[in-house]
């Protein structure tokens, strides 16, 4: 498939045909990594970032438990860059 770079604002952009994103496994208002490469430029799904509150609300239940110890670390707060 081919598509236009065409002007957008003070940018370019190009239009994705949906069935190049469906193939992609990428859908509207997805987050995208763009590097220059070599005769052309990449674009890839980004990987998400997820903070400890995150991961810990995605944990299958009981897959983790938590001792007193570790709820004290866990209610801590931050000293440097841990909260970034």
């Amino acid at each position: 498939m081919k598509t236009l770079i065409r002007k957008w604002g003070n940018s370019a952009g190009a239009i994705i045909p949906a069935a190049v994103l469906e193939q992609a496994g990428m859908k509207l208002g997805d987050k995208l990594d763009i590097e220059a490469v070599e005769g052309g430029i990449l674009l890839r799904a980004a990987k998400p970032v997820y903070t400890l509150d995150e991961l810990l609300a995605r944990s299958p239940e009981g897959s983790f438990e938590l001792d007193d110890e570790d709820r004290e670390w866990l209610n801590t707060k931050p000293v440097g860059k841990e909260g970034e």
